[in-house]
């Protein structure tokens, strides 16, 4: 058989191909609790049902969650979305997990600012002083680092 020439007029057969499409059962009361409960994004709901955000968008509004309206925590311990946790915590398998060596400064931090009088100068060069190190690597302390910790754990240590 030969081609046609270009710009001849011919016909093209084309073999339909039998496609079957497995349409995934997606549960929409179990997409609302994994939303609204667990506090999972939709990246995350549409990863675990290997579908796209949009089908999980749509479910989620067809059970009349206004997504714009309800936002998930993003500091939610069992499922943290940050890529630095805040000083004392440390991230393993996206939950939010103590840090021992972190919450043992953070504790010195809040005895040595309340209940030694210190500023937060000096308990910065007191930290130097000891050797300890921060979350970075570096011995020497910052006045700020130390009153954000501070600032944080006061009331719960």
């Amino acid at each position: 058989m030969r081609q046609p020439e270009y710009g001849t007029n011919y016909a093209y057969f084309v073999d339909f191909i039998r496609v079957c499409l497995s349409a995934k059962l997606l549960s929409s009361e179990e997409i609302g609790k994994l939303y609204l409960e667990q506090k999972l994004s939709l990246n995350q709901i549409a990863s675990k049902f290997k579908v796209s955000r949009s089908a999980i968008r749509s479910r989620l509004r067809g059970l009349g969650i206004d997504i714009d309206a309800v936002k998930p925590v993003a500091t939610n311990p069992e499922n943290y979305r940050y890529n630095t946790p805040p000083y004392g915590f440390q991230v393993r398998d996206g939950k939010l997990l103590p840090n021992r060596l972190e919450m043992k400064i953070c504790r010195l931090i809040i005895e040595l600012i309340q209940r030694g009088g210190r500023n937060h100068s000096e308990v910065a060069r007191e930290l130097t002083r000891r050797g300890f190190k921060s979350r970075t690597g570096k011995t020497k302390w910052d006045s700020k680092t130390v009153f954000n910790i501070f600032k944080r754990w006061k009331d719960k240590l």
